[in-house]
């Protein structure tokens, strides 16, 4: 299968996967973040386990701890995440995760001393205006006024793209393993101090419950992840990452093609709002959002 078929599969997986969330956060699961710390807990043993079978190898204190704070970031963002799905519609939800590259282009010129060009920072401010109308309401023909969800959606992206950030400045002076069982382990201390939080703890009884009566539609969901970063690997192997990440900026064109079709077909699970002005106004920020893209990776 040529690679065009593995990178398009990637957001079209992960769309799905987002689609999922959103049901399960509306029906099914009151607190998230309870199972998401379960889930870093494990995910910090797996760092320790690969630890112990590649053997732990001393890269530095101050770089052990840019690893770990990366890996509990790869807890953390998911957070405000949660908090924008519960607002908003997936498909207006989804697309500002293409706010990560513009924090990670602007990081990487800041620690990793890498160049912006006048046209990426063009793209980078055609992402941004795109984005910011994306999660606004419109008040008139001039008046924006941001919504929660862009907030909470700056702050993840914020989060992910240092994730990384952390994870290149420590992997250019250690072996890649070694670098990814502390960034796991870093996961693991970020799901157990989610456990101290109130609204975390006092609910983790319930949601585990909860889990229990979902646990199908989890792991499906889980499964479908996996798929997605399966076959963004697979596609990477093949050809070059800014084609890659390119054909993967067309998410957010696929989560509203999914999102309008589940609200048509199956509106008791999804309901997405799809009057025409709305999709009009996504379609249009999608475009904007697309054509920064290309202007950032080529």
């Amino acid at each position: 299968m040529p690679w065009y078929m593995y990178a398009l599969a990637t957001p079209a997986f992960y769309s799905i996967s987002n689609f999922i969330d959103k049901y399960l956060i509306d029906k099914k699961i009151r607190e998230p973040m309870a199972i998401t710390a379960v889930s870093s807990i494990v995910a910090g043993m797996l760092g320790l386990l690969v630890g112990f079978i590649t053997g732990f190898k001393m890269i530095g204190y101050s770089q052990i701890a840019l690893i770990m704070l990366g890996g509990m970031l790869l807890t953390f963002y998911l957070m405000p995440y949660f908090e924008a799905m519960k607002l908003e519609d997936a498909s207006r939800v989804v697309p500002l995760f293409q706010f990560i590259p513009v924090f990670t282009l602007i990081l990487s010129s800041m620690f990793l001393h890498e160049s912006l060009s006048l046209k990426q920072i063009l793209g980078l401010f055609l992402v941004v205006l795109a984005g910011v109308s994306l999660g606004s309401d419109h008040f008139g023909s001039r008046l924006f006024k941001p919504r929660k969800s862009l907030v909470y959606m700056l702050l993840a992206s914020f989060m992910y793209g240092s994730v990384g950030i952390l994870f290149r400045l420590v992997v250019k002076e250690s072996s890649f393993w070694s670098t990814l069982s502390y960034e796991y382990i870093g996961s693991g201390i970020a799901g157990i101090i989610l456990l101290f939080l109130p609204r975390v703890y006092k609910n983790i009884e319930h949601d585990i419950d909860q889990m229990k009566s979902a646990i199908g539609m989890i792991i499906f969901n889980n499964g479908v992840a996996e798929i997605a970063q399966i076959s963004e690997s697979v596609a990477l192997s093949k050809t070059s990452v800014p084609l890659v990440n390119l054909i993967g900026s067309l998410q957010p064109l696929i989560s509203l093609v999914e999102g309008f079709v589940l609200t048509k077909k199956f509106p008791q699970l999804i309901k997405e709002d799809i009057r025409p002005e709305v999709i009009r106004g996504k379609l249009l920020s999608i475009g904007l959002i697309l054509i920064g893209l290309v202007l950032v990776y080529f």
